[in-house]
């Protein structure tokens, strides 16, 4: 994580950690800010948040799922069991340590950021809304926050042991996505994906949330493969509510897909019994079938 001087001396001293996303030469520290040492484009650092694209907005994602999202991230039942799940893969598959770094492209209000600090010594989150950033990352002092569009990060080649991309992919443009993440991530380092699974769940819900499709692990490794990822590892996850979820993407009537969205209180309790029930008697079993998918991939040439 060392700085390479490149400028003379008294000038400013660009850093081998940032690259400029307009033309990707250095970035130098000037004072709270980052400018570019050769097209002389300037990052504002604010409320220790860098801002790399203030007027960007993800066609596949807008503001009003950016607010939906946050509103339900702590407290729908989805996420909690989820979570353990993707935990679980990166204890038994993926080595951590104080000396590797990892990201999150797409972190939203940083739900599994802190995931990431207890197993990396360095932790980046990325993603498009400041307004989700300001709401990440607990311990600021070893979170890098970016506000940034995912297919255009600011820092520099093969940083990362780890990228993660947690319901990020089904809503960019997958080849510049991967691209992006195939050059961050160092030869043989990772990249943990969900993505929603299973053509025959498509409804209006996805519509609705700005996805392109609804991914097999066929389309996903034909992805990955053509930005040098192999896949080393994946499940599904909400397999024992499946023919739930199914019924109600089904349904002719709008209350059950209501109820999915923003269950009672109650119902998200048992729901989210049978998910953590899914993922502490199962997580280990590479399930066939559920909602969304989980895979791990490798970048080779480790």
């Amino acid at each position: 994580m060392g700085e390479a001087v490149l400028a003379a001396p008294g000038e400013a001293v660009a850093s081998a950690r940032w690259r400029c996303p307009a033309c990707s030469a250095p970035l130098a520290s000037v004072g709270e800010a980052l400018v570019c040492v050769a097209c002389g484009e300037r990052l504002d650092r604010r409320d220790g948040i860098v801002w790399a694209a203030p007027g960007f907005r993800p066609a596949g994602f807008g503001e009003d799922r950016r607010e939906h999202l946050a509103g339900l991230a702590e407290r729908h039942f989805w996420f909690p069991p989820r979570r353990r799940l993707l935990a679980g893969v990166l204890d038994t598959r993926v080595p951590g340590g104080p000396d590797a770094a990892a990201i999150e492209l797409g972190c939203g209000t940083g739900g599994f950021l802190p995931e990431l600090l207890a197993r990396f010594g360095a932790v980046t989150g990325v993603d498009a809304y400041g307004a989700s950033l300001a709401a990440a990352a607990p311990d600021t002092s070893r979170v890098e926050r970016i506000q940034a569009d995912v297919t255009r990060v600011p820092l520099a080649d093969g940083r990362f042991r780890l990228a993660v991309g947690l319901d990020v992919l089904e809503h960019v443009d997958p080849d510049a996505f991967l691209a992006e993440v195939a050059r961050l991530v160092e030869p043989g380092g990772w990249l943990l994906l969900t993505v929603p699974a299973l053509a025959a769940l498509w409804s209006e819900l996805d519509v609705a949330a700005g996805h392109r499709c609804r991914y097999t692990r066929s389309l996903l490794m034909a992805e990955l493969a053509r930005h040098g990822f192999r896949l080393d590892h994946w499940t599904h996850y909400q397999c024992l509510l499946l023919p739930l979820v199914w019924a109600v993407r089904r349904a002719w009537w709008g209350g059950g897909r209501r109820l999915e969205r923003r269950p009672p209180a109650w119902l998200g309790r048992a729901l989210g019994a049978v998910n953590a029930l899914e993922v502490h008697a199962l997580g280990r079993i590479r399930l066939p079938w559920g909602s969304s998918l989980v895979a791990l991939a490798r970048k080779e040439g480790g």
